[in-house]
């Protein structure tokens, strides 16, 4: 292990940009009050992001994420799955919400050769998986298993003639990641597939060990290319150059002192290799390296100081014209920074020609277009070098395309002055998206990918998905949306309408704004939707208007860091932002907030909304009309404590009966009577369960409350759940008595018991109360979770996801469901409800991955899986095959041919037996 990893991760996670900073409170011509941040705001979301991933999963008794309880919880959800699968009815049937038609965070995107027609294609979503097309990206399945990491970054074919039906994609991003904390939520390795992309399994020697610790240089793969001759696989992660020979991973190049920093990898037809290491802190040394065959014999070709003029300083990237491999093309950042004050392009461009050893500085060539520059957008942008990508076209060596936070392109590198925007933003000086012909394109570029057929044909993965233009030598570049079922989506915050039989529902994404999505938001089905508004999604809510205006919704989005904003049925109109005060010029001065905006609209009464101003709760009882300085202040929380959720009881307002429930930052539950009148909080009760960690040095840093659900017909009964790590935490707690005035709570996690439970929700379907609470590793359910342990929801479609919001909707029992990485999803519990108890097998065991290439592990809390249980090994015709124990609860399988087998484990006279796939 080593010892700088985990703070120099940390380090990063706070000083990389994300790419949601380019499209904060910007999309399209539908903002109001535009403005760009600054870098320095910027690196303030950064930190902010970090902090509010953190703070959600540490262990408030040690302030770290113990990565045993994640190894648990994965193993548990594994258990539980196969469980799910085993019961003899199945309780609810789920459907996607999308967006089937937008598209996430996708850093890779490749052909497959071996198609001669080029429409099988393998596309990798961050925090989403792996994703397969076989007819042009008209639809795509998911081939990554919901059981497997998701953080899909790089993906590689074996090019060879007879090969090509291996493929590879590897796991962690080494700037940008989300889905669950940057130096905490990282990959897991390279996984293969034997059969085109179909299946995959990990390579056992890049199992990093403990999920989510970097303490292996394959937490964290960069890029991946398959050997032309040898086959053999080269990886770049964030400290190394490994090749993979028959006896595992050599390492070819490696930084200097431990560090971590970016690598980047380019072989030739021929099987030369090109590599490159980021310079740390300017050291004079080796920054670009090359050897004929990539096994040894390495020679440098650029330093720190050589060729003159050279300035890399952070990210390379390389790209080798395939008409003619003499020359390489060498994109780096230069350590400049584009802001009001320096407008500079943020990297440098060379060309090096192999044989000549002779380097021209292309550097004046890169964009910097005439009229308005606009921080991180004009002149060449790559937000620390996030956004960095370079291609040469197949058959012509001076056809270049570039990517950072804009795509373009220029048609003769040797005469042309200077590359064209075809892709991103729509021009230098503002923050519309890039909509040529209509289809907009994303920016935040990160993968381009050339037809195998038609070398004017480009594809580009982006913070949007999947796209491709077919003319790509025209003088305006039109754009073709794929992603269709790409289903990539990172929701923080979900909602819907309130009206029975409506079908509006809208989401706050990370990364991508405000979606709204159904066919009363105009869409022309229920899985598709409209890119509503930019910045990092928040909290969002939407309600029938009720002030006869024309227009039949009301639209309620947040951004990053407190803005909040209304909307009409097609755009937002107003910033309604509460304003705390003004200075003694006259300025506003906003409420703080948390970096995901937090505000609740009570559903049944939805002209009243409660915002989170941290530990201040601001109010208002007029959302459609009311102003940023209309709002009114009830107070702040007990000892300053932050506002992470609130729930109001169900039902029209009633001044005697009526309340909220205020879940905050340090476990607390507090709960106020007459919330509509209350002018302040001098009547707030607090109803904390016995059993919760707060922190009396600091209210902020005890466990973290996620969500408060109250029964849709009984105010005496509600669930809280909490999202904090700890093999001490308690994080599910129900209640029947919330009227009394010290209700009695309930520890109810069960089976739940290492889950980082983020959300719930309470339904009552034929007079039968149903429990449901998204986790880390997918949505549960439970009829009585006093005495019932919870069962795994959807084990097929929404899997192992991040569920980040449940939204319960009694009038026709419609649950929707959001997640952090793969969109939304919607049951009619009225319709597929069962009232019949679920049924497994009395001794139960979990079997994965299935199909299999290298081995099998299993889970199973009620047989012995150790070193005495033996094991053995038949095909199809009953033969024997193989024999043994169980080592590491796992069997290897490597010498197995490809086909169907069954498997018999035998231990203390219990036996079991599973089937399973050989790839």
């Amino acid at each position: 292990m080593k010892n700088n990893y985990t703070s120099v991760i940390l380090l990063l996670a706070l000083l990389f940009v994300f790419s949601c900073d380019h499209k904060n409170e910007n999309s399209g011509n539908n903002s109001p009050n535009k403005k760009k941040r600054t870098l320095e705001e910027k690196a303030e979301d950064t930190q902010e992001r970090y902090l509010y991933e953190y703070n959600l999963q540490k262990n408030p008794k040690t302030d770290i994420i113990p990565q045993d309880e994640k190894k648990l919880e994965f193993e548990n959800s594994i258990l539980a799955k196969e469980q799910s699968l085993l019961a003899k009815v199945n309780s609810n049937s789920y459907s996607s919400r999308g967006p089937s038609n937008l598209g996430g965070r996708t850093r890779s995107v490749k052909i497959d050769i071996s198609d001669p027609t080029g429409n099988t294609m393998i596309s990798g979503g961050v925090s989403s998986g792996v994703f397969r097309t076989t007819n042009g990206g008209n639809s795509w399945s998911k081939v990554s298993s919901n059981s497997d990491i998701h953080n899909a970054t790089v993906i590689a074919q074996d090019p060879r003639e007879g090969n090509q039906n291996i493929w590879y994609y590897g796991t962690g991003e080494f700037s940008g990641n989300s889905a669950g904390l940057g130096g905490n939520y990282l990959g897991n390795g390279i996984w293969k597939s034997t059969d085109g992309g179909l299946t995959l399994q990990q390579l056992p020697e890049t199992n990093s060990g403990v999920f989510g610790t970097y303490d292996n240089s394959f937490d964290i793969i960069i890029d991946m290319q398959v050997h032309p001759i040898t086959g053999e696989l080269f990886a770049s992660t964030a400290d190394r150059i490994y090749r993979f020979t028959e006896n595992g991973p050599v390492v070819e190049l490696q930084m200097e002192n431990n560090n971590t920093g970016w690598t980047d990898i380019v072989i030739t037809s021929t099987g030369r290799v090109f590599a490159a290491i980021e310079t740390i802190n300017g050291l004079d040394r080796g920054i670009l390296w090359t050897s004929s065959t990539g096994s040894g014999s390495w020679n440098p070709i650029a330093s720190s100081s050589s060729p003159s003029g050279w300035r890399s300083n952070g990210r390379v990237t390389l790209a080798v014209a395939p008409s003619n491999e003499d020359i390489l093309y060498v994109l780096y950042r230069n350590n400049q920074s584009n802001n009001s004050n320096n407008r500079v392009t943020e990297a440098d461009l060379w060309q090096y020609q192999l044989s000549s050893g002779n380097w021209t500085n292309f550097t004046s060539k890169l964009p910097d277009e005439p009229g308005s520059d606009s921080d991180g957008n004009d002149p060449f942008s790559i937000q620390g070098g996030y956004d960095l990508v370079i291609a040469v076209k197949p058959d012509n060596e001076n056809f270049v395309v570039i990517g950072g936070t804009n795509i373009y392109k220029i048609e003769d590198i040797t005469v042309d002055a200077m590359f064209k925007r075809i892709g991103g933003y729509a021009g230098p000086g503002g923050y519309a998206l890039y909509s040529e012909g209509g289809v907009e394109h994303h920016p935040d570029i990160h993968a381009i990918e050339w037809d195998i057929n038609d070398t004017n044909t480009l594809y580009s993965g982006t913070d949007g998905g999947v796209h491709k233009t077919t003319n790509l030598n025209t003088n305006f570049v039109r754009w073709i949306n794929l992603n269709n079922n790409y289903l990539t989506y990172q929701y923080y915050h979900i909602n819907m309408i309130n009206d029975e039989g409506d079908d509006y529902v809208i989401g706050g994404a990370q990364d991508n704004g405000t979606t709204i999505g159904g066919f009363s938001a105009s869409r022309n089905d229920k899985s598709s939707m409209t890119n509503y508004f930019g910045g990092d999604g928040a909290a969002v809510a939407v309600a029938k208007s009720t002030q006869g205006l024309g227009l039949d919704y009301v639209t309620y989005v947040s951004t990053q860091r407190g803005r909040m904003l209304r909307g009409n049925n097609t755009q937002v109109t107003t910033v309604i932002t509460p304003i705390e005060s003004n200075d003694t010029n006259g300025n506003p001065i906003f409420y703080p907030s948390q970096f995901v905006t937090y505000f609740y609209m009570d559903q049944d009464n939805p002209s009243t909304i409660y915002y989170a101003g941290n530990s201040n709760l601001v109010r208002t009882n007029d959302a459609e009309n009311v102003t940023s300085d209309s709002w009114t202040l009830l107070g702040s929380l007990p000892f300053s404590e932050r506002i992470n959720t609130i729930e109001a009881s169900k039902g029209i307002y009633n001044s005697t009966s009526s309340f909220i429930l205020i879940g905050g930052r340090g476990g607390n539950i507090y709960k106020l009577d007459d919330p509509q009148n209350a002018t302040d909080l001098g009547s707030l009760k607090k109803i904390t369960p016995s059993g919760i960690n707060t922190n009396a040095l600091n209210i902020n840093s005890g466990q973290y409350t996620s969500d408060i659900a109250i029964h849709p017909n009984n105010p005496d009964v509600a669930i809280i759940t909490y999202s904090s790590y700890g093999s001490d935490i308690r994080n599910i707690y129900i209640t029947n008595n919330l009227s009394a005035s010290v209700p009695t709570w309930t520890s109810v996690e069960g089976n739940l018991e290492s889950h980082s439970v983020r959300a719930a929700a309470i339904a009552e379907v034929n007079n039968q109360t149903v429990y449901f609470v998204g986790t880390a590793r997918g949505l549960y359910m439970s009829s009585d979770p006093t005495s019932i342990d919870w069962s795994l929801e959807s084990p097929n479609l929404i899997g192992l996801s991040v569920v980040s919001g449940l939204v319960y909707r009694n009038s026709d029992n419609i649950l929707l469901v959001g997640t952090h990485g793969n969109g939304m999803f919607e049951a009619n519990l009225n319709e597929t409800l069962s009232n019949e108890n679920i049924e497994i097998d009395q001794l139960s065991i979990a079997m994965y991955p299935n199909p299999s290439m290298l081995k099998l592990n299993f889970i199973s809390k009620d047989f012995n899986l150790d070193e005495t249980t033996n094991f053995k090994v038949f095909d199809m015709t009953g033969k024997q095959v193989l024999k043994g124990n169980l080592r590491d609860k796992s069997v290897d399988i490597s010498s197995l041919e490809s086909g169907v087998y069954s498997i018999n484990l035998n231990n203390q006279n219990y036996k079991v037996s599973k089937r399973f796939v050989k790839n």
